[in-house]
């Protein structure tokens, strides 16, 4: 006898009664707070322009004739990448995995707590896995990386920082005795006419690991019982998950673009 079960996993126009996309984006584009780390630019369906200008030496001694100065208007060209998440469930796995384990004992098709249940799982576990690989993408995709992976699929902002061949580590492997150091080196490093309110430190998580151990040494208070603040003389320090290990950046956080297509702030 053919078996029936309640639910079926076919994509079609009710499938958004079965999860929350709001929920589903916010958590697979969230990128860490994007909005406030990166500058976002939704609704880009293809490509898009930023406008730019820049000044000549405005200041000058007063007189009766006019004389001005030189404006450069232009516009930097913004293109996204397309993609797209694809995956597929095997039935027979979802009935010895999962269906079995669901069922109301002693029965043969009730299952307990619907198919909202599976779902609900479903659709998180698949957002955490490709958050986890947009977060790598946006830092180390390179498209003519031929790796063979999701990494070939875009052009990250290290390469494009970095110029035709992405940088993936420091010369220094950083550790808890060499931080602190390391962290002024980079801020000595910034020209002087770019504002320190602007700024942040990107930095990836073995260095947010040891920055956390040798400034908590130093304080038992914090070091036992408090959560220490990531900051360095008051800039800002993000972990960023997809950065490589030994990776500092230091810059204003608005000339990192996150553009997407999506029609409202991600957040």
């Amino acid at each position: 006898m053919a078996k029936k079960y309640k639910f079926d996993l076919t994509v079609d126009s009710t499938a958004l009664l079965q999860a929350n996309p709001t929920e589903f984006y916010a958590r697979l584009f969230g990128m860490e707070n994007a909005s406030s780390n990166y500058r976002v630019i939704p609704n880009v369906k293809n490509k898009t322009k930023i406008a730019n200008v820049l000044f000549a030496e405005l200041t000058k001694p007063s007189a009766c004739d006019f004389d001005p100065s030189n404006s450069t208007v232009s516009a930097i060209e913004v293109d996204v990448c397309a993609l797209m998440i694809g995956t597929s469930v095997c039935q027979f796995e979802l009935e010895s995995a999962w269906l079995a384990d669901s069922m109301t004992p002693g029965s043969n098709s009730d299952i307990q707590g619907g198919i909202a249940n599976f779902m609900s799982y479903f659709w998180e576990q698949m957002a955490n896995k490709a958050h986890e690989e947009f977060a790598v993408l946006m830092w180390q995709g390179d498209s003519a990386g031929g790796t063979s992976t999701y990494l070939d699929d875009c052009d990250g902002w290290l390469k494009r920082l970095c110029g035709l061949t992405p940088i993936r580590a420091t010369q220094t492997t950083v550790t808890t005795s060499n931080v602190i150091a390391e962290m002024g080196e980079c801020l000595q490093l910034l020209p002087s006419e770019v504002s320190r309110n602007v700024v942040q430190f990107k930095v990836s998580q073995n260095i947010a690991d040891a920055y956390r151990i040798a400034t908590a040494s130093t304080n038992t208070v914090t070091n036992v019982t408090e959560e220490l603040a990531l900051t360095y003389l008051g800039i800002p320090i993000v972990v960023e998950y997809g950065l490589p290990d030994n990776t500092m950046i230091l810059g204003d956080r608005n000339n990192f673009l996150f553009v997407t297509d999506l029609e409202g702030d991600i957040d």
